[in-house]
């Protein structure tokens, strides 16, 4: 699969799965520009991987992610694809979260997928094409004991895209989502640690006996991005090494 003379967006792009999305879409010929709050690691991704170049973006401020899209027009002259990448969990019960603590994690993982999905519509839906790939989770399909919060904006980026598609069905412009599942990024790697056990008594619990790959991810988003996903819309795809198609058999702790 290639992506050839293609101009792609990936957000969240300097560390964990937004980088190996970019590093992915580079080495399949498009130019990346890689977003991120995080200067210096976005800055030191595009020094390092020829095919992508650095955008400084906060995406929970929508005229900052306004601005992206414009950046990318301006400098490749189209956008074709969009990674809305960026989300952030705070673990906890929900009768403990403070009002602060929700819009938090609702501004980084709903709002900022809207804003992204906004955006890119409005070029992408004048030229009659372009792909959309939201990175949603497994905790949009069911509850999760402690992520109450961030369950409910990843189920909100679920239907946003299946919405999104049933709107523009017509337009030439596709809208996607993965739901990842336990991946080995350093978000994941740091809560596990926290666990008793620690990451290995983790990762054991888990189908594969593993953590996730964020180049797993990225080979998924590729497929997504590329021609051989022309029919493919509106969909909610699992890439978490059956999670999702595990029956519900383990005890819920009591708050």
């Amino acid at each position: 699969m290639r992506l050839d003379g293609r101009i792609a967006i990936v957000t969240g792009a300097g560390s964990g799965i937004g980088a190996a999305i970019a590093r992915r879409f580079a080495a399949a010929g498009a130019q990346v520009l890689a977003a991120d709050v995080r200067s210096e690691a976005v800055g030191a991704l595009a020094a390092e991987v020829d095919g992508i170049a650095a955008h400084v973006c906060d995406v929970t401020r929508a005229v900052e992610v306004d601005a992206l899209v414009v950046a990318s027009v301006e400098r490749f002259g189209k956008l074709d694809v969009i990674v809305n990448n960026v989300g952030q969990s705070i673990a906890g019960w929900l009768k403990d979260a403070s009002d602060e603590e929700w819009q938090q994690v609702l501004a980084l993982t709903l709002s900022s997928t809207f804003f992204g999905v906004r955006a890119a519509l409005r070029v992408m839906l004048p030229q009659r094409s372009g792909s959309i790939i939201n990175i949603s989770s497994g905790a949009g399909f069911g509850g999760s004991p402690g992520l109450a919060s961030y369950g409910a904006a990843k189920a909100g980026v679920n239907n946003l895209t299946r919405s999104v598609a049933v709107e523009n069905a017509r337009s030439g412009v596709r809208i996607n989502a993965i739901a990842p599942g336990a991946i080995e990024t350093p978000a994941i790697l740091a809560w596990a640690r926290s666990l008793p056990g620690g990451v290995p008594a983790y990762e054991a619990t888990l189908l594969p006996g593993r953590f996730g790959r964020p180049d797993e991810i990225a080979a998924a988003a590729l497929f997504l991005a590329s021609d051989e996903a022309s029919f493919v819309n509106g969909a909610v795809i699992p890439v978490d090494g059956a999670a999702s198609a595990r029956m519900a058999a383990i005890e819920v702790p009591k708050p």
